[in-house]
């Protein structure tokens, strides 16, 4: 498949590109380190001509709220042309990266535990703000022309350099401008691995899928977690059992839209995980 990345050059890009080169796609990229703006619409049409599918990871990261006017040009605008592009080049799919972040997880305790993809947005911050929003048009775009448009939702992602700084901690520290984040991880290898499943799953029309791993990121068991930071928010189901440590973020969605596993968890700290 002739595959168009933006964003190829980024963090996240880069292994991106690796896996759907390894899987064998033909990967075209555009971002902005060559010189190619989301924002020129013209430009992101012209890259997207003749291409299959396009994955759309560019925009500003989450830690940019000091500059929210660039975050919501940037990210909404570059999603907008994004899909235009993608209708005018006939693409069959579009893989939009958003974020955990679209359901509002930092700004306010969850209605209800584990959080799963239906749980309501109602983002404030930019950043969640121009996620939820881009999620959206993408539902939007899909119900108009037909393309399927798959928002993978990954939470805190963990590279190697994440990983050094994590081994020796017990538990996932607070996010920025956080009391807790639900300790909530997902390395970023099994972020690429959705990234090339959302390419070759069947077409699902419009899905908005979370990204995470299995276990809580702490060596802590999952209830004692909760008790200490969520006492008052109620479990969806049955609370967890005794000692499990299962995440609070329910990934289950994306697992079976995708067929899709992860191969690291907080107990390796980056080592691959033969449990799963």
């Amino acid at each position: 498949m002739r595959v168009l990345v933006t964003g190829d050059r980024g963090v996240l890009g880069t292994v991106v590109r690796a896996e759907l080169e390894a899987a064998g796609h033909e990967v075209a990229g555009f971002d902005l380190a060559d010189g190619d703006d989301v924002r020129d619409a013209a430009a992101l049409a012209a890259a997207a001509s003749g291409q299959d599918a396009i994955v759309h990871l560019a925009g500003l990261p989450g830690d940019q709220e000091d500059h929210p006017d660039q975050v919501m040009a940037i990210n909404v605008a570059g999603t907008w042309n994004t899909l235009l592009a993608a209708r005018a080049a006939g693409v069959r799919r579009v893989v939009y990266c958003s974020s955990g972040k679209a359901l509002g997880m930092l700004e306010r305790d969850p209605d209800y535990l584990p959080v799963d993809d239906a749980h309501r947005g109602l983002p404030s911050g930019a950043y969640a703000l121009s996620k939820w929003l881009s999620e959206e048009m993408c539902e939007a775009f899909t119900r108009q022309t037909g393309i399927a448009t798959i928002c993978l939702r990954p939470v805190f992602v963990a590279d190697q350099a994440a990983w050094k700084r994590l081994r020796d901690v017990p538990e996932l520290p607070p996010a920025r401008g956080s009391a807790w984040h639900l300790g909530v991880l997902v390395d970023v290898r099994d972020v690429a691995a959705a990234f090339a499943a959302a390419l070759a799953c069947p077409d699902p029309g419009h899905v908005r899928l979370l990204l995470c791993a299995e276990e809580i990121a702490s060596d802590r068991p999952t209830a004692q977690v909760v008790a200490d930071y969520l006492p008052d928010v109620p479990w969806r189901d049955a609370a967890p059992a005794a000692g499990s440590r299962t995440a609070l973020a329910d990934s289950s969605a994306a697992r079976a839209v995708l067929g899709w596993r992860t191969r690291y968890e907080w107990r390796g700290r980056g080592t691959p995980e033969s449990t799963n």
